[in-house]
């Protein structure tokens, strides 16, 4: 299993973000790698497909699901 934290600098939950994904990998994937990787430009953040800080993936995917599209009741 590979987690990456992506954070742009001097991010304001990026510190959070690392010691709750680090709490979690150790209790539940203790081998698990995790990397932290700062975006710090635009384009790293192209490159990345980089949607705002922090971001946690797990094997490459982002594990917020993005909102729904649209909304009611069907």
């Amino acid at each position: 299993m590979k987690v990456e934290i992506l954070m742009s600098p001097g991010c304001g939950h990026g510190r959070q973000a690392v010691e709750l994904v680090a709490d979690i990998v150790q209790q539940n994937a203790p081998g698990a790698e995790v990397k932290t990787i700062i975006v710090a430009t635009d384009a790293d953040a192209v490159h990345l497909a980089f949607p705002g800080s922090p971001t946690v993936r797990i094997n490459g995917v982002d594990v917020e699901q993005p909102p729904p599209r649209g909304v009611g009741l069907g």
